[in-house]
């Protein structure tokens, strides 16, 4: 009778200890479910600028006497900023979960207001009477692009915007963490490492 009871007392704390690993690599491969690719948009920000579009007059005799024209138009546009999911890294070793956070990006390409670049809405300098150098569909499409490259490059120079996307990201993954570990706050420790 004795062995039964030593027997079953083992094979209680076998499957207590293999519960606590167990326990261990559910938390692991259920925060795993984090890493995955896309983007997390944390930011969005609006911009509103200026652009100076110039266009030279052509060559040759048939464009004798055209002038230089020169094209403003006011724009504003809204760009995101986040995280490549991929690159968040994160470690559980017992308590303790370890996460590295990518640097934050500029998430897609800017979306520049294309009502802003109606013919109408731009102010241009005089044009030539005896031969004009109209400003064409072709000329109002560079313009664009060139609003669209400006934004981009402003949204990628902005640290300060870039850091704080980066810290809303741990805000989206702590939440995320708690969500996906089924723990309570107090089960666990969270260390924070940032590229």
């Amino acid at each position: 009778m004795k062995k039964i009871y030593i027997l079953i007392a083992f094979i209680f704390l076998v499957s207590g200890l293999t519960g606590c690993g167990s326990k261990e690599k559910t938390l692991s491969e259920n925060l795993k479910k984090i890493e995955l690719s896309g983007d997390l948009v944390t930011y969005e920000a609006y911009y509103h600028n200026v652009l100076e579009y110039d266009k030279k007059a052509g060559t040759g005799i048939l464009n004798l006497f055209e002038k230089d024209r020169r094209l403003f138009a006011e724009y504003t546009g809204t760009i995101k900023y986040g995280i490549n999911l991929s690159k968040v890294k994160i470690d559980v070793k017992g308590k303790n979960i370890n996460v590295f956070i990518p640097k934050a990006s500029v998430i897609g390409e800017p979306n520049v207001d294309k009502d802003d670049f109606k013919e109408e809405n731009f102010i241009e300098s005089k044009d030539g009477w005896l031969n004009p150098n109209p400003i064409t569909a072709d000329d109002i499409s560079a313009a664009f692009d060139i609003a669209q490259n400006e934004m981009k490059a402003t949204a990628l120079a902005n640290e300060e915007v870039l850091n704080m996307a980066q810290k809303r990201a741990k805000v989206v993954l702590e939440e995320n963490i708690g969500e996906f570990s089924g723990l309570s706050k107090d089960e666990y420790v969270i260390n924070w490492e940032y590229e």
